[in-house]
């Protein structure tokens, strides 16, 4: 399946110009550690769910989606540290490769699998073995990096304390 992709730039200017992004007046610090949680704890059971799946099966699919969620739950982690909202996955992506330059995440990457997700839900497309061994490490690099910089910044937070301006 050949996928195109748009340019991050003219993506997050699209996005912003359109009121994708939205303000928000607080950083709502136990939705941020409950986003993490969902996520650590959805890529646990996947991981003990995948390790008896075959090769040769259509499960990967849901695997593939389980990271997915994962990983956009993060994203969205994130920028609910920056008290920010977007209103499609795509503008989250383009938002956190834009302003978070720091965290190397690649923006090929986010959209390869946003638009890999959108096929197996909007089209009924299914992914085998190869396709998720292709996206793994990609995943698991994305995924290791947000909980990294999650971890940061909830360490810098005193307990039930929710910053407002």
């Amino acid at each position: 399946m050949k996928q195109t992709i748009d340019d991050l730039d003219r993506t997050y200017d699209v996005c912003l110009a359109n009121g994708m992004f939205k303000e928000k007046n607080t950083v709502d610090i136990e939705l941020i550690k409950s986003l993490k949680e969902m996520a650590e704890k959805g890529l646990e059971f996947i991981k003990k769910k995948s390790e008896g799946i075959k090769k040769g099966s259509s499960d990967w699919t849901f695997v593939f989606r389980d990271y997915y969620e994962s990983l956009r739950g993060l994203i969205e982690a994130i920028l609910l540290f920056d008290k920010i909202e977007a209103d499609s996955h795509q503008c989250k992506n383009a938002y956190i490769c834009e302003k978070h330059p720091e965290l190397e995440l690649d923006w090929e990457f986010l959209e390869t699998a946003r638009l890999r997700r959108n096929a197996i839900n909007y089209k009924g497309q299914w992914l085998n073995y190869d396709d998720w061994n292709r996206l793994s490490i990609q995943f698991e690099l994305h995924i290791s990096m947000l909980i990294k910089e999650l971890d940061k910044r909830l360490g810098q937070i005193r307990p039930s304390f929710q910053l407002t301006l």
